[in-house]
């Protein structure tokens, strides 16, 4: 289940594009997500969900953490201390903004309803931001 109805396209690079379609593209034909392995999606369709054992909160807690041990030996390899896949999601938006889309256009990309949840969640002050003050005065 997604978070809400609101789907949209974001922008991706080509080369980040061609990435997730060769990640896809390892998985059996017809799988429905990039990120949950072909084995475990059919584990919890045939196995769980068709024996009534699966239920929505399951997903988040059984699915979540599964993914998330996975994404923390990708900022292990990468060298990261620590951090989560949704601090993807706040660079990107903050960088839409410091690289000159305007609000209405960073709050859209994001799905939100009103800037004021952009504002008050994403566009955080970036650590260059007073470096470039500086260089400016």
């Amino acid at each position: 289940m997604i978070k809400d109805i609101d789907r949209r396209i974001l922008p991706l690079s080509d080369d980040l594009t061609q990435m997730l379609v060769d990640h896809q593209n390892r998985d059996p034909e017809g799988h429905p997500y990039v990120f949950v392995p072909a084995a475990r999606y059919d584990h919890i369709q045939q196995d769980l969900r068709a024996k009534s054992n699966w239920t929505y909160t399951d997903s988040t807690r059984k699915v979540v953490p599964l993914f998330n041990r996975h994404f923390n030996k990708i900022l292990v390899r990468a060298g990261i201390d620590h951090g989560t896949f949704h601090d993807l999601r706040r660079t990107v938006i903050c960088n839409w903004f410091a690289e000159g889309l305007s609000e209405l256009e960073v709050m859209h990309l994001a799905g939100h309803a009103n800037f004021a949840t952009t504002h008050r969640y994403y566009l955080k002050v970036r650590d260059d931001l007073v470096h470039r003050a500086r260089q400016v005065v």
